[in-house]
């Protein structure tokens, strides 16, 4: 196997332990609620707490931590993520979980952006959308594989045990990262206020909005995803690894699917995408009486 290959491999399992930590909550609300003793709304609030935490941290630390090696930052963020998953198993109270979520929260999405940024130096220009794809597509495959996998293990076992088994995962891409990526990266710096400055460009504004609402949208949706599922829409609760597996699926369809448009004018393609997702968000809350319907919307 090739090289940047394995890289590619490496990039995609980093961002599916992200996503296993990020979504995994999802599925085990129930079995937090209840060992923590409090109601399924304040874990649900974890979910919120962690999107809000994202959000705002992820363009800080990028934009601070610029200036320094990537592949040194890297490190040490995924580190930091690290030490948060784990302390998110051992939380003996709700606070403490509180507090370890948003830990992980606070660098994840700058994970992301490092690799990202990455991908111009660890792959051909031809390839580098490919990549991207696959990295985005690694959230996609912990909807399908990880978040069933973490409702089993804490139907069977422990909620805890999910966010350890996430902690011992890591350790092999961490040791793969360590090995493959490239120690000096050439990189452009600047000052914070420079790189503020793009925010003026009216296409990164709108860029932003986009993306703002459209992970609104669906945290709003993913986070109570069980609960609608079940409760809401009456499928028993056996069938629930099922339906997670067939919606995340359909989400690794998506990523790959974007891979695509961006080797053959993804840009010029986009609005009649974004319209299309407005308008099924828009009929969803009429579908939520109709099982069949509903599960093909989502």
């Amino acid at each position: 196997m090739k090289k940047n290959q394995l890289r590619a491999i490496v990039f995609t399992m980093v961002t599916f332990l992200l996503g296993c930590n990020e979504f995994m909550v999802v599925g085990i609300l129930s079995e937090i609620a209840h060992q923590l003793n409090v109601s399924l709304t304040a874990v649900g609030s974890l979910i919120t707490v962690f999107a809000i935490v994202y959000a705002v941290s992820t363009p800080i630390i990028t934009i601070f931590t610029s200036k320094y090696s990537r592949y040194k930052t890297l490190l040490v963020l995924m580190g930091i993520w690290w030490l948060g998953n784990t302390l998110s198993a051992l939380a003996p109270t709700y606070g403490w979980l509180l507090v370890s979520r948003i830990l992980a929260a606070s660098v994840a999405g700058a994970i992301i952006s490092l690799l990202m940024a990455l991908t111009s130096a660890v792959a051909t220009k031809e390839k580098r959308a490919g990549l991207v794809a696959w990295i985005f597509a690694g959230y996609s495959i912990a909807s399908v594989f990880g978040v069933p996998i973490g409702t089993i293990i804490s139907l069977q076992f422990s909620w805890r045990l999910a966010f350890l088994v996430i902690s011992g995962l890591t350790l092999l891409p961490y040791g793969l990262l360590v090995w493959l990526l490239p120690r000096h990266v050439q990189q452009v710096t600047g000052t914070v206020l420079e790189q503020l400055t793009l925010f003026r460009d009216r296409r990164v504004q709108i860029g932003i909005l986009l993306a703002l609402f459209t992970a609104a949208t669906m945290y709003g949706y993913y986070t109570y995803l069980r609960p609608l599922l079940t409760s809401g829409l009456g499928f028993h609760r056996s069938n629930l690894n099922v339906l997670l597996f067939a919606i995340g699926l359909m989400s690794i369809v998506s990523n790959r699917w974007s891979g695509h448009l961006a080797k053959h004018g993804g840009l010029a393609q986009l609005p009649k995408y974004y319209v299309a997702d407005l308008v099924i968000l828009m009929l969803l809350p009429e579908t939520l009486n109709h099982e069949v319907v509903a599960l093909a919307h989502s």
